[in-house]
């Protein structure tokens, strides 16, 4: 048998032996996941109409939570990072960073910015500039508007929340060697509860969230990739293209996943 026959069969094995695969967390995550896959795919435009109508009431009655929260966070990690736990390593005492400081910042920002910095970066903006509310105005003050709103969007207090989530979850896997996963961020709450279903269930919610904002990104990319691809005409603008872009990118990324755990 030559070495190529038996290397995916190896690949395999050391996926499944190095796996954390718990049915309390992928058998919901899935059913729950495949159920609105499902929904929007059979009744697109009921579910579009009542996902419309939660997001505007999301906006208008719970916006100030959003503004609030981002701002505390804000306020939070500026006073953290100037007292005396801002020089805290982030793993054992002794240990040396793993990456350089440019490095790491490089790795932040293509993590927290990427795809959706290039579909939004000139998008959003002009989003914003024709908004009904801002309709009053003059060419100026909306585009003043606009950029505030996006700086808003993009600017110190998104990266706060990233870092709230980013240094809750360093801290309790590389002090605590706890999981790297959510629910070693509710340690000091529920202690040892979060090896049982608390945990499961904060893990759940974890990764459906992430999974719908992921694919919400790929899907905005996607959609920039064909638009450029029909426009210089290397090809027709279909659902089957944009298919196999989200599968090829996905794919990608999981190889980049499990090769960088290696």
């Amino acid at each position: 048998m030559s070495y190529v026959e038996v290397l995916p069969m190896n690949i395999l094995q050391q996926i499944f032996k190095k796996s954390t695969f718990k049915p309390g967390i992928i058998v919901p995550s899935l059913v729950f996941i495949i159920s609105i896959t499902l929904v929007s795919s059979f009744f697109p435009n009921q579910t579009a109409s009542t996902l419309d109508i939660v997001k505007t009431w999301i906006f208008v009655n719970l916006n100030w939570v959003y503004v609030w929260s981002v701002t505390i966070f804000v306020i939070f990690l500026l006073v953290l990072t100037f007292s005396k736990y801002g020089g805290t390593r982030l793993g054992d005492d002794d240990e040396k960073p793993e990456h350089s400081f440019f490095s790491w910042i490089s790795m932040l920002f293509a993590a927290g910015m990427g795809i959706g910095l290039m579909y939004f970066g000139v998008a959003e903006p002009m989003s914003h500039y024709t908004e009904k509310a801002f309709s009053g105005l003059d060419q100026v003050q909306r585009s003043r508007n606009a950029q505030l709103y996006t700086f808003f969007h993009w600017g110190i207090h998104a990266w706060a929340v990233y870092g709230v989530v980013g240094l809750s979850l360093a801290y309790f896997t590389f002090r605590y060697k706890l999981p790297l996963s959510l629910r070693s961020c509710f340690y000091p709450i529920l202690k040892n509860k979060i090896n049982g279903s608390a945990g499961d269930a904060i893990d759940t919610f974890a990764l459906c969230s992430t999974f719908f904002g992921i694919t919400t990104t790929l899907g905005f990319g996607v959609v920039q990739l064909n638009a450029g691809l029909v426009e210089v005409g290397f090809l027709k603008g279909r659902l089957l293209v944009s298919g196999g872009h989200c599968v090829h990118h996905y794919a990608d990324f999981c190889n980049l996943g499990y090769f960088r755990s290696e």
